[in-house]
């Protein structure tokens, strides 16, 4: 029992803290204060309960309480859960089961979503302005090498899979078939119209 406690309270107290550090919160908390949602996770096994106060969230392991909404899904499936448009589909493909409210859901998912921190500030009041330019700097720098990295890497792909290996075709090849094969079908339907004209 205590396993499953105490990183539960672990969890309350990160998203708590972390949500406190956004200044329009306590805005958002005011609007959902007392609704409760009860969430199961198939990789946990076991349902938890998030209601929500004044203060912050409060998660539970052991709360069986009456909730607004019961959210039936997995893990990977709760980001997509922001955007109203997902949900018919995640229900469509059995992804996702909602019992109540499913736009608490949707406003639950945005609390979180919509977190607006000011990490240069966090940073600068915990461990200097110098020392946390630097970081920021450095965290920058490092998402630019890698999002360069990234795009290098698909090109090379892209290049190793169209013009070495000739799995994909180029582009302008497949622009080629395309017009190609819609010539090709303006005359056959010519052929086709040509013959009916004949037998008639």
């Amino acid at each position: 029992m205590l396993w499953t406690v105490l990183p539960m309270q672990a969890l309350e107290g990160l998203v708590n803290h972390l949500m406190h550090l956004d200044p329009e919160t306590p805005a958002r908390l005011q609007k959902l204060n007392g609704r409760r949602v009860r969430v199961s996770l198939k990789e946990l096994g076991k349902p938890f309960t998030v209601t929500v106060t004044e203060t912050g969230l409060v998660l539970s392991w052991i709360d069986d309480g009456s909730v607004d909404c019961h959210i039936v899904t997995e893990l990977a499936v709760l980001p997509e859960l922001r955007d109203s448009a997902n949900i018919t589909r995640l229900i469509k493909a059995d992804k996702l089961d909602i019992e109540g409210d499913p736009m608490l859901a949707q406003q639950l998912s945005k609390l979180l979503s919509d977190l607006d921190i000011d990490w240069p500030e966090q940073l600068s009041q915990r461990i200097g302005d110098v020392p946390a330019q630097v970081l920021v700097n450095a965290f920058e720098r490092g998402r630019a090498r890698l999002k360069t990295f990234q795009t290098d890497s698909q090109q090379w792909l892209g290049d190793v899979l169209v013009e070495e290996k000739q799995v994909l075709a180029a582009r302008e090849q497949f622009i080629q078939f395309q017009n190609d094969l819609q010539a090709l079908r303006a005359q056959l339907d010519k052929l086709e119209r040509h013959l009916q004209e004949q037998r008639n």
